[in-house]
């Protein structure tokens, strides 16, 4: 059984813990999609979190705040623990 990981924990968690976790998203168009996130960096220590295999950014993070957002393109999403 999965447990959802609250808005508050993912929005404020190092994107590291969140790698390969699964997340379903809904895009604005109304399209899920479901995976396991990957993680990629920037060369200024920004961050996105994708899903495998597909290249879609789903999250992206801020070093400056140290804060997780929804990328462009996501209207809500949901990221559950490590099973």
């Amino acid at each position: 059984m999965s447990v959802i990981v609250p808005l508050r924990k993912w929005r404020t968690a190092d994107p590291d813990i969140l790698i390969g976790r699964r997340c379903i998203a809904r895009t604005e168009q109304d399209v899920i999609i479901d995976g396991r996130l990957e993680l990629c960096r920037g060369m200024d220590g920004t961050a996105w979190l994708r899903f495998q295999g597909l290249g879609r950014n789903i999250i992206r993070h801020d070093p400056n705040d140290r804060s997780n957002s929804m990328a462009e393109g996501i209207r809500n999403l949901t990221i559950y623990t490590k099973e």
